[in-house]
């Protein structure tokens, strides 16, 4: 009899797995996960694998489930409740002191669990010595951050937030757990079951065992894994109200992942080879596979070829996309509809940022002038900087025409006057959601001063900024991308703060420039010893959220010169130096 512990969500009544690890004093582990045999009882092209295969995995709603099995089964006769022995597949994997898998063993047999723990119930167990579960998770708790931390090392995409609870799933992308005192509990299923479907991936490979393989590739755009890392670590320090874009964006570069017959890896995980093993009573594609290994298992024909699986395979992947499709258009229809309710009530000032995107597509989709309700609101959020950047970019975009849609607009530009280099991002969200080109500019100018003009063509129509100077080239081309807009929406230009032009200034022939040293140093100490204000930096930052564009401003005397790079240090290194080329007569 196997001895074993359950931690799923507390709501959770389908416990398909369980956990038991030990740490050997030389450094090793012996993790043992252990499954419920759902393919005991729903064997291949049965009835009731049939009614596995039509509902492919188990729907989770606000409100409830819909079970991929019957409940009886699910929830009871299969599911691995404490004091009840219950058939298990089971997982045997040894790992060296370095996390590398030794050994994968599997076999059948028989568990009790000995408790059923919720992710909640984690962090309190840790901190006390005395619970009878202490051990066993504070030995899991250990195991799961090496593990997690040797899948970092190696490329995964990987980032979990203990403080506000969010976390990466296998693809990489981002989720919020319900509560973030769910997160250590979290980590040890996520890292151990990850660990137990790449060990039964490769032990099916080895062993020439057909089965469902979980594939994700990346898609051309997608960046460097490292350059990804940094994006999904900026969850969290970033604004909320940018949250919900570095999501969009990191969704942007995956393909779908899916199954399949064939090996293509997994991208999010940085495996070679992964599969889904642990959820049979959750999953079909988990079902499938027990069905196959239970069978390798116990010396019997295997119930599937590889032509079998391939077109089970396709029908999961289908059957998932009209999943999620139909959820897709459910959320819609049920945003719209709140949407509807807050806008005929007129109470639209309370809403969330998501609940305002959608009042603001189902105005603009509606054809007439925005209520006063909107309108005040609208310009509430305006003034306290809290305007998600998509709204202002609907509005600017897509908004009809109607008097107080058109004030607004030249709000919006009016704020785009303060900070000219939102506007190169309200032109990058214009060809995300209207399908706008990108302006073309056309610059001129030396090192004291640039000029800007820029250019677009909308529907067969040509529009043009006028020309707009700025001391570096990056932020001429803002205030034109300023003036462009509001030749495209036919208002006027508003006004935007004097541009600072660069001044050439002699270098003090007595005390020269040390060009040797770091350019910020070196400019610092050349201030000092001239008796000189010391140069001042600012930096703003531009570009998509995964490869950011830093600008920085250095001022220095009567001298303005810019740097740009991926990181501040970088562009005000770069910055400096340019100051220093004016000096010396460089440029």
């Amino acid at each position: 009899m196997y001895r074993g512990v359950t931690i799923d969500d507390r709501a959770t009544m389908d416990m398909d797995d369980a956990i038991w690890v030990d740490a050997a004093e030389d450094g090793s582990w012996k993790v043992r996960v252990m499954v419920a045999d759902v393919a005991r009882a729903a064997q291949p092209r049965s009835k009731l694998d049939g009614i596995a295969m039509a509902r492919v995995e188990t729907r989770y709603f606000a409100r409830g489930s819909s079970p991929m099995l019957p409940r009886r089964l699910s929830e009871e006769k299969l599911s691995l409740w404490p004091g009840e022995p219950k058939s298990v597949l089971v997982v045997d994997i040894d790992l060296d002191e370095r996390l590398n898998v030794l050994d994968t063993r599997l076999s059948m047999g028989t568990m009790e669990s000995e408790a059923r723990l919720s992710y909640s119930d984690v962090p309190l167990i840790l901190s006390d010595a005395g619970h009878p579960q202490h051990s066993l998770i504070e030995t899991a708790r250990r195991l799961a951050q090496g593990l997690l931390m040797v899948r970092r090392n190696r490329g995964a995409l990987v980032y979990y937030d203990v403080n506000t609870g969010w976390v990466t799933g296998e693809e990489g992308t981002l989720k919020k757990l319900k509560s973030r005192e769910d997160t250590i509990g979290y980590v040890i299923i996520q890292e151990l079951m990850i660990l137990a479907n790449m060990a039964v991936a490769e032990y099916a490979v080895k062993n020439d065992v057909p089965i469902l393989f979980r594939n994700h590739t990346a898609r051309s755009a997608a960046p460097e894994r490292e350059e990804l890392m940094k994006l999904l670590e900026s969850a969290a320090v970033v604004p909320a109200e940018r949250l919900a874009t570095i999501r969009r964006t990191t969704s942007l570069m995956f393909n779908r992942a899916e199954y399949g017959a064939s090996i293509l890896g997994h991208f999010g995980l940085n495996l070679g080879v992964y599969t889904h093993f642990t959820s049979p009573i959750r999953r079909y594609a988990d079902l499938v596979n027990h069905q196959q290994l239970r069978a390798h298992i116990m010396g019997k024909p295997l119930p599937y070829s590889k032509e079998n699986i391939s077109g089970i395979a396709a029908h999961i992947n289908r059957k998932l996309i009209e999943y999620d499709e139909a959820r897709s258009e459910y959320m819609k229809k049920k945003a719209d509809r709140m949407a509807e309710e807050a806008i005929q009530a007129g109470q639209i000032e309370g809403v969330g940022d998501k609940e305002f995107e959608h009042i603001t597509k189902l105005l603009i989709r509606g054809g007439e002038d925005c209520p006063e309700a909107y309108h005040g609101a609208f310009l509430s959020r305006l003034a306290s900087g809290k305007m998600p950047l998509l709204c202002a970019g609907l509005v600017l975009t897509q908004a009809p025409a109607g008097e107080r849609w058109t004030g607004l607009k030249a709000a919006l530009l009016e704020r785009l006057a303060k900070e000219p280099n939102l506007a190169v991002t309200v032109f990058n969200l214009a060809q995300q959601i209207s399908g706008w080109p990108m302006p073309s500019y056309d610059i001129t100018g030396t090192h004291l001063a640039f000029t800007a003009r820029a250019t677009v063509q909308l529907d067969g129509k040509s529009y043009e900024s006028g020309e707009f100077k700025d001391a570096s080239k990056k932020g001429a081309m803002q205030r034109a991308s300023v003036g462009l807009l509001a030749s495209i929406l036919g208002l006027p230009v508003p006004a935007m703060a004097p541009p600072r032009l660069a001044q050439p200034a002699p270098v003090n022939a007595e005390i020269a420039i040390n060009t040797s040293k770091d350019p910020i140093v070196a400019l610092q100490e050349y201030g000092q010893a001239n008796k000189l204000p010391l140069p001042s930096y600012s930096f703003s930052m531009d570009g998509p959220p995964n490869k950011p564009l830093i600008t920085c401003t250095c001022v220095f005397n009567s001298i303005t010169a810019t740097g740009q790079a991926s990181s501040k240090q970088r562009a005000k290194r770069r910055a400096a130096k340019a100051v220093i080329d004016i000096l010396l007569g460089l440029q």
